[in-house]
């Protein structure tokens, strides 16, 4: 293919791009994908269930057949590598474990399973194959979950509304801060479709609240140590997979940068400093 100066790249087009001696491809895990919880509606009011779902998942097979293998596993809180608050010690608090998931599911008085409604969308494809693998391994832990798949706008307002059991949801967070992740995790925030539908977190509404409250470096990765450890333990969300986020461009060009992490939406706005040649 043939590229003007800058395109963004989707998945299946990279190695394609990589191939060809005239272009460069610039790529970055940024945004992610993730299953939200309705927590008015049980079972999924009881966090060993939310963790029992995030262990029941592997995540590769997500980043295979939704990004075309350009992506990662997210076993956590959605915090790069790269960034200062990432915690190794905890990176792979959701790991796929179906056994822990079938002993969590039975000690929450599941023994057997259950049914439940997974609410994603067919306008994108990345949505619906998420939803597709989530559900393969689901029911091989005895969660029986029907898809939902309706066009985008009726999929965000079932979120809103709480219209669902579990939902497939893809965004990337405000900044790079751990505070970025407010909006998906701290449920005293009015019901939206980004986040679980119903669900309070006292403790990790608690430490975002200290997180802002300092400036200190070592004070705050203790502090966000802390929440991301209750996070794992709760499972406001269920992390799945990191998303490569990919821009072509002709060899020659230089000054476009794609930005790190969760400003990579933000790159365009890089192209003034940008030059060909």
């Amino acid at each position: 293919g043939d590229v003007d100066l800058i395109e963004y790249v989707p998945w299946q087009a990279m190695e394609q791009i990589e191939a060809n001696d005239r272009l460069k491809l610039d790529a970055v895990d940024g945004p992610f994908m993730y299953l939200t919880f309705n927590a008015e509606r049980p079972p999924f009011d009881d966090p060993r269930v939310r963790r029992a779902v995030a262990h029941a998942i592997k995540r590769e097979d997500i980043v295979a057949a939704a990004f075309y293998g350009r992506g990662s596993a997210l076993e956590h809180l959605p915090l790069a590598e790269g960034s200062d608050y990432y915690n190794a010690d905890l990176a792979n608090g959701w790991a796929y474990d179906p056994d822990k998931a079938m002993a969590l599911l039975a000690e929450a008085g599941h023994p057997n399973g259950f049914d439940c409604t997974l609410l994603a969308t067919a306008q994108y494809g990345m949505h619906q194959s998420t939803a597709e693998v989530c559900q393969a391994y689901l029911s091989m832990v005895g969660i029986n979950a029907k898809l939902d798949l309706p066009e985008w706008a009726t999929r965000v307002q079932k979120g809103n509304q709480g219209q669902y059991d579990l939902a497939v949801m893809g965004t990337t967070a405000s900044n790079n801060d751990p505070d970025g992740m407010t909006q998906l995790i701290d449920g005293s925030l009015p019901a939206s479709f980004v986040r679980s539908y119903g669900l309070k977190t006292p403790e990790i509404t608690e430490l975002l609240a200290k997180g802002r409250q300092t400036f200190k470096a070592a004070e705050r990765k203790t502090i966000y140590h802390q929440m991301e450890a209750k996070a794992l333990e709760t499972t406001p969300i269920a992390g799945l997979a990191w998303r490569s986020q990919g821009f072509a461009m002709k060899a020659g060009v230089s000054g476009f940068t794609n930005m790190p992490g969760q400003l990579c939406f933000y790159s365009p706005e890089t192209l003034e400093e940008t030059v060909l040649g």
